[in-house]
């Protein structure tokens, strides 16, 4: 088979988002013309009809839908080398894909940045006259269950993530995690609820909250979501949930209007607060943070690195980051 042509990929891509050879010929700036030229390369390269007409519009066939696939991986990871060869050239650095749940990205990932800046540069074996490199930051704010397929699919290296003593199960054995802090969680409630009492071992009595409406996540899997719902059915009830929010302060305000109840870690307690913040006890409840990557084994990596030094280089821009990772986190620790 010949070579592909990566225009044939865009064209067909075009085609499959926007519906029609016009519209794609729109979209790519492209002319009709040109449009019809290299999705007929792409079908005479790989032997197959990959786009049928019809009074609708153009729409991929079987095959079709097949390659535009291909094609979108393939065109993104063209991109990725266009930005990287960009990064290299003007800055001699090489780009680490990291990933955060929003309340931890926005206490970490600031200092790791300026911890990066002061990094002495670092230099391949194979390439002691060549210019320094170091590693640059991809960063990316999301939902705890789209940050771990997005590690297991290879989209990000590492990841910034949270767990809970209770919730010890989420972690899929393609992934390692290692334990970079822990946060004491705290129980935020209007200062119009009454006084709550404490058991023997400092656990609040959560059976004053049985006619409070609780502030989840909008991640349905969120960890301490899962220790208040343990925790309200360890006492009798299931936690009434009527909002959910993942800002912080914006949950602050809802409780300090009577509006809700709910558990917050450490780093997001306000200072000077119009809420009741009771603290929860550590043995009994804690948020882990965690710094997760994919699993791979050491010579593995010795052997890709050995004979591709793309793959060295950005091995060394990971472990750059891991480790000063573990710098700027050692103070909550």
């Amino acid at each position: 088979m010949e070579t592909l042509d990566t225009r044939g990929l865009s064209a067909l891509r075009a085609i499959a988002e926007a519906g029609s050879v016009a519209a794609a010929a729109t979209t790519l700036g492209w002319s009709q013309p040109t449009v019809n030229h290299h999705l007929r390369n792409l079908e005479r390269t790989l032997g197959s009809t990959l786009i049928e007409k019809s009074s609708r519009g153009s729409q991929p066939t079987v095959v079709g839908n097949l390659v535009v696939s291909r094609a979108i991986e393939i065109l993104g990871l063209c991109d990725r080398l266009g930005a990287e060869v960009a990064l290299w050239r003007e800055d001699q650095a090489v780009l680490v894909r990291i990933g955060a749940v929003p309340t931890v990205g926005a206490r970490v990932i600031p200092k790791l940045h300026n911890q990066l800046q002061k990094r002495v540069r670092w230099q391949s074996q194979e390439e002691t006259s060549a210019a320094m490199t170091t590693a640059a930051l991809d960063v990316t704010m999301d939902e705890h269950a789209k940050l771990v397929a997005r590690l297991e699919s290879g989209d990000l290296d590492l990841a910034l993530l949270v767990s809970t003593d209770i919730d010890k199960t989420w972690i899929p054995s393609t992934l390692t995690a290692k334990h970079l802090y822990s946060e004491q969680l705290f129980l935020c409630v209007p200062k119009s609820v009454g006084p709550i009492s404490f058991d023997a071992h400092g656990m609040p009595d959560l059976t004053a909250l049985v006619s409070q409406t609780w502030a989840f996540s909008i991640d349905p899997g969120d960890a301490i979501d899962e220790v208040v719902r343990s925790f309200c059915v360890a006492a009798g009830f299931e936690p009434r949930v009527g909002m959910r929010m993942d800002d912080y302060a914006a949950i602050i305000r809802m409780i300090a209007a009577g509006l809700a109840v709910a558990v917050i870690p450490d780093s997001s307690v306000p200072e000077g607060p119009t809420v009741e913040i009771i603290p929860m006890p550590m043995d009994a409840c804690r948020r882990d943070v965690l710094l997760v990557s994919r699993a791979r084994t050491a010579q593995s990596s010795q052997k890709i690195s050995r004979h591709d030094p793309i793959v060295a280089a950005h091995n060394a821009a990971i472990a750059e980051v891991v480790a000063d990772v573990g710098t700027v986190t050692a103070q909550w620790r």
